[in-house]
């Protein structure tokens, strides 16, 4: 997380430099709409467990604000492995169609469920 930050804020840094002057001020504009708060998350931290719309794989993101903004998804518990395990296995009706499969999960409990019994059928596998 740390190299993400120091990426994000020497971007930031950039961006500045090119509002500023030949004189080192600031250049300050009005604009309609003010008191922005900005928010900087991983995906992961802000996802959700289900798709942005009905019948696409797009990520969905969590809609509470105060959320969003402490990275409180239900992924953040979990970290980006489990994040990016859930996403790549997800299908969506049609996807599961095309390959003749039935759907593996549709949220997180879901997911845990199918996950555990992935985890004992690779362990009797083994044996």
């Amino acid at each position: 997380m740390d190299d993400f930050r120091t990426s994000l804020l020497t971007h930031f840094d950039q961006f500045k430099s090119t509002l500023a002057t030949d004189a080192g001020d600031w250049v300050v504009k009005r604009f309609v709409a003010q008191d922005f708060t900005f928010l900087l998350q991983e995906k992961w931290r802000i996802a959700t467990d289900r798709p942005g719309s009905g019948n696409t794989k797009n990520i969905g993101s969590v809609r509470d604000v105060q959320a969003l903004v402490e990275g409180n998804g239900p992924f953040a518990l979990h970290g980006p492995k489990v994040f990016d395990d859930y996403w790549m296995n997800y299908l969506t009706e049609d996807m599961a169609r095309a390959i003749d499969s039935d759907i593996p999960y549709h949220n997180l409990d879901q997911y845990w469920q199918w996950r555990d019994r992935a985890n004992r059928r690779g362990k009797e596998k083994r044996k």
